[in-house]
């Protein structure tokens, strides 16, 4: 009898321990206010990423594969655009632009181009219809955001389109020529500006030698152009221009050395140019250096936050390796350090 109700005893403490269980999955804590980061990868590698900084300092490395099991973003990340509840994410040899919800990261649909044509940079031209560009090609697409439906197919531009923006009732399309390889290729090295209404040429802006990027100043109205020039030249200096769409022609001229993104302060309309020696602001009376860029680190990419003027440097460190986004005070001071993954590019705000 003892032994009986030693062991009904030792069973009934067995009973009331818990089964072990696999642990939850990981739930990415994204809904807050922070900075998405594309980080593209290495070319063929398939190892791109979209990671996530919040404003408190808390790090996802990987929001894609966090919130969706046995999903990864592709091969390269080039480019993203957060808006409301939404964010689309461009991966250009994936050839697809894919879409998440912003706020749990969970992967709604992807629009994929069968062409072999790789999407490289998008733009809105209203609150559903979006238009990117081909780094491959020369040529843009117009689709639908929300559907994920291509509605053209193809409409021509200058070869190895990179940056578009939107304004206006206006496209413009900055075509590279991809440096050295495409440049006597007809439309190298041009801003071309199309209507939003039949993808018509309006006008071209240039010659810009290997012209990269775009933004607009819908404001003041003025079109903000960045161009790298060619290293084979004498005068290899590149720089960036203000074009004035009422007039019709360039306005402004700076001179920088290998501008290599491009972003507004919106408040004041200055350009703040990431280049070889660091990030600059270019005012309306002078150009002062943000920050200088140290000895050994590769500065890649760059965001800014509009409401708290906070910036984003994405370094790449080697290329290879995981890279890290510096984030820099709206006085210029380096605040904080987060590690993020391989060659961090393009940020998308998320308030």
């Amino acid at each position: 009898m003892i032994v009986a109700s030693i062991l009904l005893i030792g069973w009934a403490i067995i009973s009331c321990v818990p089964v072990p269980t696999e642990p939850p999955p990981f739930v990415a804590k994204i809904d807050g206010p922070g900075v998405f980061v594309v980080c593209e990868g290495v070319w063929r590698q398939d190892n791109a990423v979209l990671s996530y900084i919040s404003d408190e300092g808390f790090v996802v490395a990987d929001v894609v594969g966090s919130t969706n099991p046995g999903l990864r973003l592709g091969d390269t990340g080039s480019d993203i655009h957060v808006r409301g509840d939404s964010m689309w994410v461009v991966v250009s040899t994936s050839r697809s632009i894919e879409l998440f919800h912003r706020r749990t990261g969970r992967w709604l649909g992807r629009l994929r181009f069968n062409d072999l044509r790789e999407p490289y940079r998008m733009a809105f031209v209203n609150d559903s219809v979006a238009v990117c560009t081909f780094l491959n090609d020369a040529s843009i697409a117009e689709f639908d955001a929300r559907t994920l439906t291509v509605r053209v197919n193809r409409a021509e531009v200058g070869p190895a389109p990179e940056g578009v923006v939107v304004s206006e009732g206006r496209i413009y399309v900055a075509n590279s020529g991809l440096g050295e390889l495409r440049r006597m290729e007809q439309g190298a090295s041009t801003v071309m500006v199309l209507s939003t209404s039949d993808l018509s040429l309006l006008d071209t802006i240039g010659p810009l030698p290997n012209v990269g990027d775009v933004a607009a100043d819908h404001q003041r109205r003025v079109i903000w152009c960045s161009y790298r020039h060619y290293t084979s030249q004498p005068d290899s200096l590149g720089g960036v221009v203000a074009y004035d769409p009422m007039l019709r022609r360039i306005t402004r001229h700076v001179r920088l050395r290998s501008p290599k993104a491009l972003v507004l302060d919106e408040q004041t309309g200055d350009p703040i140019v990431l280049h070889a020696d660091g990030v600059a602001r270019i005012g309306r009376d002078a150009i002062s250096m943000v920050l200088r860029r140290p000895d050994g680190e590769t500065w890649y990419g760059l965001g800014r936050d509009a409401s708290s003027g906070r910036m984003f440097i994405g370094n790449a460190r080697s290329y290879v390796t995981n890279g890290e986004v510096i984030v820099v005070s709206r006085s210029g001071e380096i605040i904080a350090r987060h590690e993020v993954g391989i060659n961090p590019s393009r940020m998308g705000i998320a308030r």
